[in-house]
């Protein structure tokens, strides 16, 4: 496993680009009855999640500078576990919201990113 902040802070910002083409110009409406398109963005969230969970352990100086890290994190799991209870609109929201504004912050780390 990796243990750079670089390389987790790729990895999310892969996942949350993917998100974004995925849900471009998707009507929530379409959004709620597409399972394939569903369990597309869960999974990409999932591993931004789980890439800024990852960065907690190994990078938390990044970690700590991403807003809501607790949350996104908390998510991720919901989304890996809570599955039978999963609520569809709020990961839309999550990733319509919240996923561009955390790509933004991502890209800014990325950019400041010098290895040790």
């Amino acid at each position: 496993m990796p243990r750079r902040a670089d390389v987790y802070l790729e990895l999310t910002l892969t996942a949350l680009r993917h998100v974004a083409t995925f849900v471009a110009d998707v009507p929530r409406e379409r959004y709620l009855v597409d399972v394939f398109l569903q369990s597309a963005v869960e999974r990409q969230l999932e591993i931004a999640g789980d890439a800024i969970g990852q960065m907690r352990k190994y990078a938390p100086e990044y970690a700590a500078r991403i807003p809501e890290a607790d949350l996104i994190v908390a998510f991720r799991n919901v989304l890996a576990h809570g599955y039978a209870s999963l609520d569809h609109g709020r990961v839309f929201e999550a990733a319509t919201l919240h996923a561009p504004r955390l790509c933004k912050v991502v890209e800014v780390l990325l950019r400041e990113f010098s290895p040790s």
